[in-house]
């Protein structure tokens, strides 16, 4: 929560009056001094966490970590295998490798919605409406999971081949050497963009070699409203504290209707434990990792929590 607020005091100083730049990356760029990136005027960043069900991009958590110290916005994203996985799978894997770097302070989280390969089309092997499902699933998963509303990485191809069901969803469009600050043309069935990636051979300082330039389409206000305000006015109905938590997890009531029951999940969605109204809930002896913390309502309302067991 520090870091947050110290983030909005300085973020509009850093880049009032100007367009907002950053960088996609993955192990690709090899070795990032994010300073040096920073310093280059890049505000924010997203990263690869996963591919599919079963591949982790060994450099997430070094480039996540050390954007933090930098100084810079990060944020993860998911390179979709609908070719191989189901939806809810790749959904479940990405959360459990990214789940630390989804909600306030943090870029949405993105699906990364692509041909594979040059000899795997996803329009080939889908219908329209057999992807906007496939892709309705996963973006439904994570925000059941994180409290997060995801945004999705398409080119203009995939932006008019999925159905405007998907439209509320923010854009980020591929669109390679045009300028930061153009308007996108073809936006399929969208009616708006949140991000736009300018260059696939960009040159930042700290990185050797080409690196992806994107734009943020908004103002500093506007930047700030997107990290700080991810999480869903519903889910501060309840307090949990402290988080990361060790032995005991304490839930305060804020607001609303009374407690009629909490469930724990572990990140794969399986159920551990049923609690009656209890406000402390000990779990000492659950292994280190991420929960998930369903917290059911008299009135029949349901809000779901991310926790982490230290």
């Amino acid at each position: 929560m520090n870091r947050l607020i110290l983030l909005l005091m300085l973020l509009p100083l850093q880049i009032q009056a100007q367009t907002i730049l950053g960088i996609d990356v993955s192990h690709h760029q090899g070795n990032i001094n994010w300073t040096l990136v920073a310093n280059d005027g890049k505000v924010f960043a997203f990263v690869k966490a996963t591919e599919g069900f079963t591949y982790d991009d060994p450099n997430f958590s070094t480039y996540m970590t050390n954007g933090i110290n930098a100084g810079m916005i990060m944020g993860a994203y998911h390179f979709a295998r609908p070719d191989n996985n189901s939806a809810t799978d790749e959904a479940n894997h990405f959360v459990s490798i990214a789940g630390n770097y989804i909600g306030d302070g943090f870029l949405p989280p993105v699906l990364d919605l692509e041909d594979p390969n040059a000899n795997t089309h996803l329009d080939q092997l889908y219908t329209a409406s057999g992807l906007t499902n496939w892709v309705q699933t996963w973006m439904n998963r994570v925000e059941t999971l994180t409290g997060v509303r995801p945004i999705i990485y398409l080119n203009s191809n995939y932006a008019n081949f999925l159905q405007s069901s998907l439209n509320s969803y923010g854009l980020w469009i591929a669109k390679p050497g045009t300028s930061p600050t153009s308007p996108p043309n073809d936006i399929g069935n969208w009616n708006d963009w949140l991000f736009k990636q300018y260059s696939w051979q960009g040159s930042v300082n700290g990185i050797s070699g080409n690196v992806d330039l994107d734009s943020f389409h908004g103002s500093s206000t506007d930047f700030n409203n997107l990290i700080a305000g991810l999480t869903t006015v519903d889910k501060k109905r309840f307090k949990l504290y402290p988080n990361p938590v060790e032995n005991y997890l304490f839930i305060d009531k804020l607001f609303g209707d009374m407690i009629q029951q909490i469930r724990l999940y572990d990140v794969n969605g399986r159920l551990i434990k049923i609690y009656k109204t209890e406000n402390k809930i000990d779990i000492k002896d659950l292994n280190t990792g991420l929960y998930w913390l369903t917290i059911d309502t008299q009135s029949g309302n349901s809000f779901t929590y991310k926790i982490t067991k230290s």
